[in-house]
């Protein structure tokens, strides 16, 4: 035990690329008036990230792990057993903290007290400039990147986003882990997205609150790779899943995903920023059936969600 107040937890999986600006910028960070710690779970990574993760343990007060199962919610499930203090900050290895990430996160564990989830501001960082059809979709980058800025004050659970999430440990006290069910893992590259607005609902029907913080914000790092047209094909298949399988998880029903006559038109469309809308609205549909069609073979593989009492 390090007698840490405030721990910041993430997993990182073949992290090579992002790791090093992530670690350092927590190493830039203004330090709390607090002991904190940084727990990392290496997720089975077979590059370089052991080394990296070892060479920044002299500069931060870093605690590693080892989940060798590929799975990033199963990964960050195991790093909750090495959380201490009143306060932990779930975030993304590819998540740069601003200079005042962890000050500004201490402040909550004397305030808000009647609050328990919280998220932060997120910030795209374009590794290269984007192509000029997306800056004129500005709305679009919440969807793509995660970028999340809201006013300060009381918001739904599922408005928290995974890069800048917070919570208190009592959340954790109470046996509420992240489901395996859902997000990155390695034996399903088209796996259900959602896992952090799965968690959320879930721990709000306890009877929790959730809170928006601006001050503490993050820098998502974006690849090239992930503005590609195939890039946004797959993440709206993966959400037309995710929204499918949280709609059978809550036992409600929903809507499926319409796909019109304009949205089959677009996807023929020469304009690039068209053709991505119809394609996206296509597969998004197309990801919901799927996982309606395979719940009854799927939901056997894995073990039943509990709700611990509050």
């Amino acid at each position: 035990m390090s007698g840490a107040q405030l721990t910041v937890l993430f997993a990182t999986r073949n992290g090579q690329q992002v790791l090093p600006r992530t670690l350092d910028a927590y190493r830039r960070a203004t330090s709390p008036a607090v002991p904190w710690k940084l727990v990392v779970v290496d997720n089975g990574s077979t590059d370089a990230t052991a080394d990296i993760l070892r060479s920044f343990k002299q500069h931060l007060p870093l605690e590693l792990m080892e989940q060798p199962e590929a799975g990033k919610n199963r990964a960050l499930n195991t790093g909750v057993d090495a959380v201490e203090g009143k306060f932990v900050g779930v975030t993304d290895d590819d998540a740069r903290p601003t200079a005042s990430f962890l000050t500004a996160w201490e402040q909550f564990l004397g305030k808000r007290e009647e609050y328990e989830l919280f998220g932060g501001r997120i910030e795209p960082l374009f590794e290269l400039p984007p192509p000029k059809w997306l800056l004129k979709h500005r709305a679009l980058f919440a969807m793509m990147f995660a970028e999340r800025d809201l006013p300060e004050g009381p918001i739904a659970p599922d408005e928290i986003y995974g890069p800048n999430m917070a919570l208190r440990t009592t959340v954790f006290d109470r046996g509420f882990r992240f489901s395996e069910i859902f997000g990155p893992n390695g034996n399903d590259p088209s796996y259900p997205m959602g896992s952090e607005v799965e968690f959320c609902r879930r721990v709000a029907r306890s009877g929790v609150l959730s809170w928006f913080a601006r001050e503490p914000q993050v820098e998502h790092i974006v690849r090239p790779r992930q503005y590609t047209e195939a890039a946004w094909v797959g993440r709206a298949y993966r959400c037309g899943r995710g929204r499918a399988r949280l709609m059978w998880e809550e036992g409600r029903t929903m809507t499926p995903p319409r796909v019109t006559w304009v949205d089959r038109l677009s996807m023929l469309s020469p304009v690039r920023y068209q053709r991505i809308r119809g394609r996206s609205a296509y597969h998004l549909a197309r990801g919901f059936k799927d996982e309606c069609k395979w719940r009854g073979l799927r939901r056997q593989n894995y073990p039943a969600l509990t709700e611990p009492a509050p």
